[in-house]
C-alpha cells in the first residue's frame, strides 16, 4: 500500500520539535533553528560576537552526504560562513559538540585567546628594561590631548627608530 511514499525519519525534544530530519531536506526547521539558537547562542567562530545575521552551515555539507541534524549544523555569521565555503576554512564537531575551526593551512583556531602569560615574567622584565620599555602603573595613562595625527611625523619617527636599532638601514624617500 505504501510501496511509493518516502519516510521521513526524525528525533524529536521533550516538547515533539524535530532535532534531526535526515538528508531529506537542507532547509533548517524553525524547531531546529531554535535549537540551534539556544545552543550557539550567535557566531561559534573563535572570538566572533555576532549573534544576528547568523546562517546555519551543515559541517558536513548536504550536497555531500551530510545531515540536517543539531550534531552536523553551527550557527556562523555571514563573513565566516563565507571563509568556510570560499577561502578554505574548515570546522568540525567535537565528540562534545564543541566546533573546532581550523585556518586554511589546517592549523586550530584556540577557542579563546590565550589570557595569561605564560612565560618567563622576569626575563621579560629584563628585556623591556633593557629595551627602555619599563612598565609602571603610569604606562597606560595617554600623553594624547586628542589632537589629529600627524601622519608624517608619526612615520618619521618609526623610521628614526629603526634606523637608531639598525645602523644599516636608510630610509629611502618615497616621494
Amino acid at each position: 500500500m505504501a510501496c511509493d511514499c518516502a519516510v521521513v525519519h526524525w528525533d524529536e525534544d521533550k516538547a515533539g520539535d524535530p532535532l534531526n530530519i535526515g538528508r531529506r531536506s537542507r532547509s533548517i526547521p524553525p524547531a531546529i533553528r531554535r535549537a540551534l539558537q539556544k545552543r550557539d547562542q550567535g557566531c561559534r567562530f573563535p572570538g566572533c560576537t555576532a549573534h544576528r545575521f547568523v546562517d546555519a552551515h551543515h559541517i558536513q555539507h548536504w550536497a555531500d552526504g551530510g545531515a540536517t541534524k543539531m550534531d552536523n549544523l553551527v550557527l556562523l555569521c555571514r563573513h565566516h560562513h563565507r571563509l568556510v565555503h570560499e577561502s578554505g576554512y574548515g570546522v568540525r564537531m567535537t565528540d562534545k559538540g564543541i566546533p573546532k575551526f581550523t585556518d586554511p593551512t589546517g592549523r586550530t583556531i584556540p577557542q579563546v585567546a590565550e589570557t595569561r602569560f605564560r612565560g618567563n615574567v622576569l626575563a621579560l622584565r629584563r628585556r623591556n628594561d633593557k629595551a627602555g620599555l619599563g612598565i609602571t602603573h603610569e604606562t597606560p595613562i595617554p600623553l594624547w590631548e586628542g589632537e589629529k595625527m600627524d601622519d608624517s611625523m608619526a612615520v618619521e619617527a618609526l623610521l628614526w627608530l629603526e634606523s637608531l636599532k639598525n645602523p644599516r638601514f636608510e630610509a629611502r624617500d618615497a616621494t
